[in-house]
């Protein structure tokens, strides 16, 4: 059922004005929500009315949200952060701002967003914010990073002159379970900090053990976040939620993170590294072991290593190392075809590699300190190269190569297959912008992925856009075609009341 809130209160208001009941008790699930998949194979998380009742509460008194605040829904509903969005403001009364998804790339359609909404919180991730201009914008007086490992420089420059947290939690402990308020500089990434209410947090050592102050172990969570288990995944939900013997609750269990940490002597939690294969690129939590099994399939690989490189991007990025078979036939192009119809997106390496054979220890296991880094590394180029024919190519062709880190860019080479992604893209339309001196709507870089096609776009199409001139006007066009798609659908729907009334 469809109610039109600025035309049906005639409607709305014959209903009963108490309060609906319910019925819904703090064990029973709020909500079903898949992780990103660490293997490729995603994990639906089961999450009580419990943890995101406690969670929201948590943020409220911590952000300090109020009924005249306005907080921004960065993350899109399938991700967990949305619902430490959306529940801490509702609850508390404020206002949830929402925007087109364009305008949640870094750049100035997201910083343009944020002033024109007048946004008080916002939570990013902090390859998002390290994207964004400290100057000429209106920032949020209240800035959470989650999801990503926070930069020492990051928390310091944007810490001052507002309140800024650094959160940590997966979506097994209903997304958030430490936070730290950020001040003053340091010269080592910010701690994860401190326990929400209501929730422990357990360094143990291989026993289940309690670690001494700063012995790395590795990191537990019980509490009122902690989720049912995963969705029809009985073993696992066995092996990742474990009994508390520590916690004095009947019944009481641990999501064991498989993250590294240690306390610090002032009683804080201090993130160190992932327990396995299972690191966090770009948001997404990926099992390197899997892409190595996956690669493995292809008939011209026999062997291969993965690791995560941050040369191009604080985020991090996948680097394939591959041993081809004795053809030597096999290059780059071919494996990310071959990646893509297997893995999602995120788990196809940003750059592949091609080895005569993997370096060992003397143990016969990869020496992984030993791997070649990618601008010294023996590459594959088996595709043609065609270089930029226009002054317009070549200049698409430079921003590409300074934002991915290139020396060369062919005209029919992919943006997206030579490493780029969401992020990259909001660094290149500002650049094109302001080399081409033109407004270039960012969903065409998305639509038009070659230096040759976006060329041909640019020089034509382009051009006959009426350009939107500043951000009022953005937010004026955005409330126009509101108003026009509600009428069509009002028309519409009167219309089809009308054909029903004759008919009868």
């Amino acid at each position: 059922q469809t109610i039109f809130l600025d035309s049906e209160w005639a409607q709305v208001a014959a209903r009963a004005a108490g309060n609906l009941a319910g019925g819904a008790a703090p064990e029973n699930l709020a909500y079903l929500i898949y992780t990103s998949g660490s293997t490729g194979r995603p994990k639906g998380v089961l999450v009580g009315h419990r943890g995101v009742s406690n969670l929201a509460q948590a943020q409220v008194e911590t952000f300090g949200i109020s009924p005249g605040g306005r907080v921004l829904q960065f993350a899109p509903l399938s991700f967990d952060a949305s619902v430490w969005e959306i529940f801490s403001t509702l609850s508390a009364g404020a206002t949830l701002c929402l925007g087109a998804q364009e305008e949640m790339l870094p750049g100035a359609g997201l910083t343009g967003l944020m002033s024109d909404q007048t946004i008080t919180t916002v939570t990013l991730p902090p390859s998002v914010l390290a994207q964004l201009p400290e100057q000429g914008w209106a920032a949020p007086e209240t800035i959470v990073m989650a999801g990503e490992r926070c930069p020492a420089e990051l928390a310091a420059r944007w810490s001052a002159g507002r309140r800024f947290y650094n959160a940590y939690g997966p979506a097994e402990v209903t997304f958030c379970a430490t936070m730290r308020k950020c001040e003053g500089v340091r010269a080592e990434p910010p701690p994860i900090g401190r326990p929400l209410p209501n929730t422990r947090v357990y360094i143990l050592d291989e026993e289940l053990r309690p670690v001494p102050v700063g012995v790395v172990g590795e990191l537990y969570v019980g509490g009122a976040g902690v989720a049912r288990g995963y969705l029809n995944r009985p073993e696992l939900t066995g092996e990742k939620f474990v009994p508390d013997a520590y916690g004095g609750e009947a019944g009481g269990r641990l999501y064991r993170t498989g993250d590294l940490a240690r306390w610090t002597s002032d009683g804080e939690v201090e993130y160190v590294a992932r327990a396995d294969t299972q690191v966090k690129v770009r948001g997404y939590r990926i099992d390197l072991g899997e892409i190595e099994a996956t690669l493995l399939k292809h008939e011209g690989v026999r062997d291969c290593i993965v690791v995560v490189g941050e040369e191009k991007e604080p985020s991090g990025h996948l680097i394939a190392y591959v041993v081809s078979g004795d053809d030597g036939s096999l290059n780059a192009n071919d494996l990310h075809t071959f990646m893509k119809e297997l893995v999602p997106e995120y788990m196809v390496p940003t750059t592949i590699i091609f080895l005569d054979q993997l370096p060992l220890t003397p143990n016969g296991v990869v020496d992984r300190g030993a791997l070649p880094a990618p601008d010294l590394a023996k590459a594959a180029a088996a595709h043609v190269f065609v270089a930029p024919r226009t002054e317009l190519e070549r200049t698409i062709a430079a921003v590409w190569a300074t934002v991915l880190g290139q020396q060369k860019i062919g005209v029919d080479d992919n943006f997206f297959d030579l490493g780029g992604h969401s992020l990259l893209v909001a660094k290149v339309h500002l650049q094109l912008c302001a080399e081409l001196d033109m407004e270039i709507p960012m969903v065409k870089l998305f639509e038009h992925p070659t230096v040759a096609s976006l060329a041909a776009f640019l020089s034509g199409e382009a051009r006959k856009e009426p350009p939107v001139e500043d951000a009022h006007e953005r937010v004026e066009l955005r409330k126009e075609n509101l108003r026009q798609r509600r009428a069509a659908r009002l028309g519409h729907r009167v219309s089809s009341e009308t054909q029903e009334v004759s008919g009868d």
